[in-house]
């Protein structure tokens, strides 16, 4: 719950902040940071979800905390030189790397956002280690330290040179120098941790185990983090595809780099839909997995059925109201509607990545991790082949479409991989009926409600934060009502959710008051 609660705020943050700072420096730097955000995602993930769970792992294994100790130097032996390479070679390569994305411009970016893993040993075998002794407090201090931090630097940066009239580049180079303030500033926060871990030097350090640990931390550690990853790397193809293939779109290189800033808008919708369909559902893995450890069979098919109907629920009413708001929401937050037709084919990544996360995360508590290797590398294999054609062809339209497509690869590939008996807990036409009437309904009367809105209160941005309030309100009520009328859940489904009981009772006594 610690551990959830401070992923759901840092998360928030991830996303909330983007829009100011789109708002201060214009569709061209949020094109720049946007660009080499992916290589910041992709550490960030690293050092703060993907390394630590892995890590916690190996530490919650010892019996001692002699041995505690002795496994998380061996794995700091292990990752130090490799994350301090990678920052090196980040240093050295960036005008190569720059170039591949189609802009030479960005090096310096490159080279800013890369001082971040020389933090990144430090901060995740500290969390791992304190993860591993079931101390979670320590991790969502540190976690939360540093995306405030990061946060707050980047929105000075941009406050500053929209003061300063800075271009675009340099505005880039110190926003993202705002990675490795936060790592260090995480890095202070967990420095106690740290010394606890070298306070003395237990037994040396044995070949035969650094390569027992090495081949678990690139199999086991590996696809935790490609896994956490998926989003960041698709948005990775992007930056090497996307402005490129705009230019073979016919657009002039400036306008490419401003349409890339335009169709990056949708990188906070995405996640904040992500967190209203994923959060609520993760607080019924834990128990999910300890039904499958106990045996308990149809506590286990009980849980899942509920798991996957939320999930479906929450992801396909956000993602519904996002699309039909789009322009809106567009304008409210980014000062114009442009790009709001690929922004709302990108919110059907919302669906996707939610029943991705879901099933994949059923698949590990069951221990089926190949499965879901092979789905993960097969859908960022199809965005690498498909995105420039679609971008060369349909504009950010086609960027859109590539990140559907793949996603679409990857969750078909779980979902054949899912056990037949999982197959036929959830298949339930009822509830799929049941739930398309209610998304159409919702959507259709918040169509209705946005043009009437927008007759009383007009067009201007201004205006727009009523004509978003006043439709999201009669959405989530029509949504509510409809789903108690049509009985979209059992009483058993919402007996498993969060605060199931008072659900229930509220449910009840609306009921009795009806009749």
């Amino acid at each position: 719950m610690i551990l959830s609660l401070s992923s759901l705020i840092a998360k928030i943050l991830g996303a909330v902040y983007r829009v100011p700072f789109q708002n201060l420096v214009g569709d061209e730097g949020f094109y720049v940071y946007q660009q080499v955000y992916p290589i910041y995602g992709i550490g960030m993930t690293i050092a703060l979800t993907g390394l630590p769970v892995f890590i916690s792992k190996l530490i919650a294994e010892q019996t001692d905390d002699i041995n505690r100790r002795r496994v998380a130097q061996q794995i700091l032996v292990l990752i130090t030189p490799v994350s301090w390479l990678v920052m090196i070679a980040l240093w050295v390569f960036s005008a190569p790397i720059a170039s591949m994305m189609g802009d030479q411009s960005l090096a310096p970016i490159i080279q800013s956002v890369s001082i971040m893993f020389l933090f990144i040993p430090i901060t995740a075998v500290s969390r791992g280690y304190q993860q591993g002794r079931y101390i979670m407090t320590t991790t969502s201090i540190s976690q939360l330290v540093e995306q405030i931090v990061r946060v707050v630097v980047v929105i000075i940066v941009a406050i500053v040179a929209a003061k300063l009239s800075w271009n675009a580049y340099k505005m880039g180079t110190w926003a993202m120098s705002a990675a490795a303030i936060a790592g260090l500033s995480a890095s202070l926060v967990l420095w106690p941790t740290f010394k606890a871990i070298l306070a003395d030097h237990v037994t040396g350090i044995k070949w035969h185990e650094l390569k027992i640990i090495g081949r678990r931390l690139f199999f086991e550690g590996g696809l935790i983090c490609l896994f956490a990853s998926l989003i960041v790397l698709l948005q990775l193809v992007d930056s090497f595809t996307v402005k490129q293939a705009l230019v073979s779109f016919g657009e002039t290189p400036q306008a490419a780099k401003v349409l890339k800033g335009v169709f990056d808008r949708g990188q906070p919708l995405i996640q904040l839909g992500m967190v209203v369909a994923t959060s609520v559902s993760a607080t019924l893995l834990p128990s999910l997995t300890t039904s499958y450890l106990e045996k308990r069979e149809v506590e286990f098919r009980r849980i899942y059925r509920s798991l996957m109907h939320l999930c479906t629920t929450l992801a396909c009413l956000a993602t519904a109201g996002l699309m039909v708001l789009m322009p809106q929401i567009d304008t409210l937050l980014f000062q114009n509607s442009r790009g709001s037709v690929a922004l709302a084919i990108n919110m059907l990544s919302i669906i996707l990545i939610s029943l991705i996360t879901t099933y994949s995360s059923v698949l590990q508590s069951i221990n089926q991790f190949r499965s879901t290797v092979m789905a993960l590398l097969a859908g960022i294999l199809v965005k690498v082949l498909v995105n420039f054609y679609l971008v060369a062809n349909l504009g950010i339209v086609g960027a859109s479409l590539g990140t559907v497509i793949s996603l679409s690869v990857t969750l078909i590939i779980i979902w054949i991989k899912m056990p037949e008996e999982l197959h036929l807990v959830t298949n339930g036409k009822s509830f799929g009926i049941k739930l398309l009437l209610i998304v159409i309904l919702m959507a259709g009367i918040v169509a209705l409600a946005v043009a009437g809105s927008e007759m009383i209160f007009g067009t201007s941005r201004g205006a727009m934060i009523l004509n978003v309030f006043f439709p999201v309100i009669i959405g989530v009520v029509t949504s509510m009502v409809s789903i108690v009328k049509l009985k979209l859940f059992t009483v058993k489904e919402i007996l498993v959710f969060p605060g199931g009981r008072k659900i229930l009772n509220l449910l009840t006594r609306s009921q009795n008051m009806e009749d």
